[in-house]
Order: structure tokens, then C-alpha cells, then sequence
């Protein structure tokens, strides 16, 4: 019988860099946006804040690198997620529900800051500047497979992908920003009406266009 091959162990540096970035985003959460300074994601890292700029070198290209570092995991979820039912409610409930691991979780709330101010301060590097717009052209493409395995027939349409899409985000982000408020009761029921409202949009739409959508 082959031996499995033992796991790679991360190394020192990357161990690191893990810190900081789940660090960066509890300063936000924990302090507000403008008053997260490197010195306190440093703490909580754990790490000294020389270490910190010798990983990432400015405040700036650390926020990018947790806008970026979240990129990689919303791929990787994509990629990931598994997609079935018989009726087009049944896999856009199964789509909501990756969605929400994305957009529902409490650091989406850090991501949406630093999107924010990495896009409008004027003292943003054009170089971070354009980074950030190549992820917000990106975005809906992103999650295309998710919606063509949803859809069928239908994700060929960008149009549509990119309604069920900002639709279905929107009711997830809307959701995040009330509970960061305030205690929220369940959205059982209202996630219910959503999928059936976005399936029924989607469904009278592709049929308009001579496509049928189970």
C-alpha cells in the first residue's frame, strides 16, 4: 500500500501573512475602518509592525492584499460548489446559499470598506486604483459556472446571470448590514420569496426570448 504524501507545512513567512490578513480584517470590524491602524493588526497578529511592513510594505498594499486574498477564496468556493435540484427555485436556493458564505459572513462587511476607500481616496495609487476596478469587472464573470449550472440555457444570457446575480448579493449584503446593526429575526421566509421572485423574473424573461428554463 503507497504512503500518502505527507502535507506540505506552510512556511514561516506564509504562516505570517495568514495572521495579518485575519488581523487586518478584526481591526475593522473591531475599530471602524479610518481608526485600524497597522500598529493594532499588528498586535492582534502578533507579529511586530516591522514585520508587518516587511511583508506588505504599506497600509495601502496590505488592504489590497486582503481584497485579493478574498478573491482567491470566493474562486476557490466557485469552484467548489456544488449545484443540483429539479426546478430552477431548488438550485438558486443552493446558489443562495454559497453566495452567503461570501457575502453574508461578517468580513464582507471589511471587504466593502476597503473597496470603498481604495477606489475613491484621492491618495489611492493609481497602480491599487486599477487593481481594485479589474476585480469589479471581474466580479459577475466570477461567478458565471455557479449560475450556469443554475440557470441552464438561460446563463448564456449575461443579462440575466448578472439580475439573478446582484439580486440575490444584494438581499445577502442588505441582511449583513442589518444584523451589524441590530438583532434581525429569521429570513426564512423572505429568502423563500426572493429565489421564487428572481426565478419567476428569469423564467418570463428567457421564455420572451424562446428559452426554456426547467
Amino acid at each position: 500500500m503507497t504512503e500518502p504524501a505527507p502535507r506540505k507545512r506552510r512556511s514561516d513567512g506564509e504562516v505570517t501573512r495568514r495572521r495579518v490578513l485575519d488581523a487586518a480584517v478584526e481591526t475593522i470590524l473591531a475599530t471602524g475602518y479610518y481608526q485600524a491602524s497597522t500598529n493594532e493588526m499588528a498586535r492582534r497578529a502578533g507579529v511586530t509592525w516591522g514585520a508587518l511592513q516587511h511583508q506588505f510594505g504599506t497600509r495601502e498594499a496590505l488592504l489590497l492584499e486582503v481584497v485579493n486574498d478574498r478573491w482567491l477564496r470566493l474562486q476557490a468556493a466557485v469552484a467548489g460548489a456544488e449545484v443540483s435540484g429539479v426546478t430552477l427555485e431548488e438550485r438558486l436556493h443552493a446558489v443562495l446559499d454559497v453566495l452567503s458564505e461570501h457575502y453574508g459572513a461578517p468580513d464582507q462587511l471589511a471587504q466593502i470598506q476597503i473597496l470603498l476607500d481604495l477606489s475613491h481616496n484621492p491618495n489611492t495609487s493609481e497602480e491599487t486604483r486599477r487593481a481594485v476596478a479589474g476585480h469589479g469587472r471581474q466580479l459577475t464573470r466570477a461567478w458565471q459556472p455557479l449560475f450556469s449550472r443554475a440557470l441552464g440555457r438561460a446563463a448564456a444570457e449575461e443579462d440575466l446571470v448578472r439580475y439573478a446575480f446582484t439580486t440575490l448579493r444584494g438581499y445577502l449584503q442588505g441582511g449583513l448590514i442589518a444584523r451589524s446593526i441590530a438583532e434581525t429575526p429569521s429570513d426564512r421566509i423572505p429568502r423563500q420569496l426572493l429565489v421564487r421572485g428572481v426565478a419567476a423574473a428569469v423564467r418570463a424573461e428567457a421564455a420572451a426570448r424562446g428559452i426554456e428554463v426547467q
